[in-house]
């Protein structure tokens, strides 16, 4: 199985992130800029999570391919995969904060965007783990 899209989102997000870190050094308009630009990421790499976390189940525990994210993130929360609960609030995050990222839901992801960089980090070497033990590529 490769990881290669997950890897590149997110070492993107990371990058973003990063600035993110820094954001009172810059300019308003850059303040903005990524600050909309770390949410995209967000979406994108949260986005990438779920289907490939799909694409594991159904290529390596042998589920159905017919599942929508809230049940494989569900079902990857059984297998310890990921924080379900957790991930349950990044999808709804996702779809409130899709095109448009100003307001109150903007700011509550960005205030929360550091368990998400904790959480993809650790679902991507768990999953990482578990395909090396199992003989796959990654």
């Amino acid at each position: 199985m490769d990881l290669k899209q997950i890897e590149d989102a997110i070492l993107r997000f990371r990058e973003m992130y990063d600035q993110y870190n820094k954001i009172d050094e810059l300019q308003p308009l850059m303040q903005e800029a990524v600050k909309e630009s770390l949410l995209q990421r967000f979406e994108y790499t949260q986005e990438i999570a779920w289907k490939i976390a799909k694409k594991y189940l159904v290529e390596q525990e042998g589920y159905s391919n017919d599942m929508g994210p809230k049940k494989v993130i569900r079902i990857c929360g059984e297998l310890n995969l990921l924080n379900a609960e957790n991930w349950l609030l990044y999808l709804q995050n996702r779809q409130d904060i899709s095109h448009d990222y100003s307001g109150a839901k903007a700011i509550a992801v960005l205030e929360s965007i550091h368990e998400f960089k904790d959480e993809i980090n650790r679902f991507y070497n768990t999953l990482k783990e578990k395909l090396q033990k199992n003989g796959g590529n990654v």
